[in-house]
């Protein structure tokens, strides 16, 4: 709209657009242009234009899909990451688990030797003492 202000009102000597533009030989002053629509009359412009539109919007959608697809491999890389971090915390504290059981087990066991030790020398003391 603005290009056909200037086409037909003219610049100021600023470089503005004129707010009117007058005939001197029949005192005829334009002061607005109303555009409803823009068209090539050629029929070759005409499917060139529309050939350019479609391509251009297939251009957009394309982008569009490709960004799209583009953050939700983002989005899965992520949450991947997040879940090997995850199961590799859980297995380093599974082997925490593991190795506190493996060591009670082996104090248990030693208690149960001293135990086992302990009573069979008092029964063998009390032997001793009964002959």
């Amino acid at each position: 709209k603005q290009w056909y202000q200037r086409r037909v009102r003219g610049l100021d000597e600023n470089m503005k657009v004129k707010d009117h533009f007058k005939f001197n030989a029949n005192r005829l002053v334009i002061t607005n242009v109303d555009i409803q629509s823009v068209e090539p009359v050629d029929q070759r412009t005409r499917d060139s234009l529309q050939k350019s539109e479609q391509l251009a919007i297939e251009i957009t959608t394309n982008s569009q899909e490709a960004s799209a697809r583009h953050e939700a491999e983002r989005l899965e890389q992520q949450a991947k990451g997040k879940l090997e971090r995850q199961k590799i915390h859980d297995e380093a504290e599974a082997e925490k688990a593991r190795t506190e059981l493996l060591k009670l087990q082996s104090m248990s066991a030693a208690v149960e030797s001293t135990g086992q030790a302990k009573a069979e020398a008092q029964s063998r003391a009390e032997s001793l003492k009964l002959e």
